[in-house]
């Protein structure tokens, strides 16, 4: 088994992953032996080139995807639908979101499934709402609401699970700048407040190495893991003084190097885990 599945604390397992598809007449392989294992309460980044199977990697975590070989175990337990413990916050809010309910209703929704009292799911979305900054907001809709305050409900449901494990895939990528430091910040305090388990799909690199604990770097497709970086700046981070910091620039590089040298299909990946040092 690859050192990258036997931290023995790892709450999330993904073991020999394998997806391939049917397109036309020819057969695609979108990832090829992926090994990754997430620690409990860590934040963990993935990044890689365009088309590289980064959104179908969260599909199969979440349950969205059968793998075509190889497993997902998430506590122990094999993932074979979606994990009543795992939230998934995708970067199309507005698709996400029931335009005719309320603030409150769409962050109930995901509640109604589950054997709670009414009083229950009432705490559960009052808290989540309060946590994302929208305390006032439950009466609305979500079309009276901007971008990066849907993306916020978005979030708030799936913090109202009180998930374990949270998945995103790309959530911030459809806001402006501003609105997506925010939203950063908010979600690095949540991770910090709740404890909860992150893996963090993005195309930003700044944004990887700014909240991430590690960087996975995926190579072209047929995806496998190109290279694991650790994060050793600072916390908690800020948008000024973190991107500021000489390190972050050094990290930031060291991230866009491995992508751009990312074997082409069909040449060999070079698995390793990248230093810190220098």
């Amino acid at each position: 088994m690859s050192d990258r599945t036997e931290k023995t604390d790892a709450l999330l397992r993904v073991v020999g992953l394998g997806r391939t598809y049917q397109a036309r007449e020819r057969t695609v392989v979108a990832l090829a032996g992926i090994d990754l294992a997430v620690c409990d309460g860590e934040f963990v980044s993935v990044v890689g080139a365009s088309g590289g199977g980064k959104t179908t990697l969260l599909k199969i975590v979440a349950g969205l995807l059968p793998p075509t070989t190889g497993e997902v175990v998430l506590d122990g337990r094999r993932v074979e639908g979606p994990p009543a413990e795992m939230g998934v916050v995708f970067q199309e809010y507005g698709r996400s979101l029931f335009a005719w309910k309320s603030v409150r209703a769409n962050v109930e929704l995901p509640l109604r499934q589950r054997r709670l009292s009414g009083a229950e799911r009432r705490e559960r979305v009052t808290e989540a709402l309060d946590a994302v900054g929208l305390g006032d907001a439950g009466d609305a809709y979500p079309w009276q609401l901007s971008g990066g305050m849907q993306q916020r409900v978005a979030i708030a449901r799936a913090l109202a699970i009180r998930p374990r494990l949270l998945l995103m895939d790309e959530p911030f990528s459809a806001v402006d700048a501003q609105t997506r430091g925010d939203l950063e910040d908010l979600l690095a305090g949540l991770w910090r407040r709740y404890a909860f388990t992150v893996l963090f799909v993005t195309h930003d690199i700044d944004e990887a190495v700014y909240l991430g604990q590690r960087v996975v770097v995926l190579g072209p497709a047929p995806a496998g893991i190109e290279t694991e970086i650790a994060v050793d700046l600072p916390g908690p981070r800020d948008q000024l003084t973190t991107r500021s910091d000489p390190r972050f620039a050094e990290l930031r590089a060291r991230v866009y190097e491995r992508i751009r040298r990312s074997p082409r299909p069909g040449t060999p990946h070079d698995n390793r885990q990248e230093s810190t040092s220098g």
